[in-house]
């Protein structure tokens, strides 16, 4: 994904939500691990909302949560209005690194 708007953001969101409610009425269908592999979707794009310091902040606390791979991928992405310092990637990994 090259590109998203806060729009796109907010409408993967609720598609998540839908399917999640739909799933769950499917008894052969393990609703919590859905549910957690669902919310994990969730928090990876409303993370391309979030002003740059404060993904620094997010991946302080969760270093875990994503992979390397996947929170660099949240600095390739081209959101309006996010702006991305040049020395990102380089404070990303530093994070992770620790």
């Amino acid at each position: 994904m090259k590109s998203i708007n806060l729009f796109g953001v907010q409408q993967i969101c609720r598609n998540t939500i839908a399917l999640e409610q739909a799933l769950a009425g499917i008894p052969s269908i393990d609703s919590e691990s859905v549910q957690q592999r669902l919310d994990r979707v969730r928090t990876y794009y409303e993370l391309l909302n979030m002003p740059f310091e404060a993904l620094l902040a997010f991946l302080t606390e969760h270093e875990h949560f994503f992979t390397s791979a996947e929170y660099s991928n949240l600095l390739k992405v081209q959101v309006p209005g996010r702006e991305i310092p040049f020395d990102a990637q380089d404070r990303v990994s530093d994070i992770l690194s620790a």
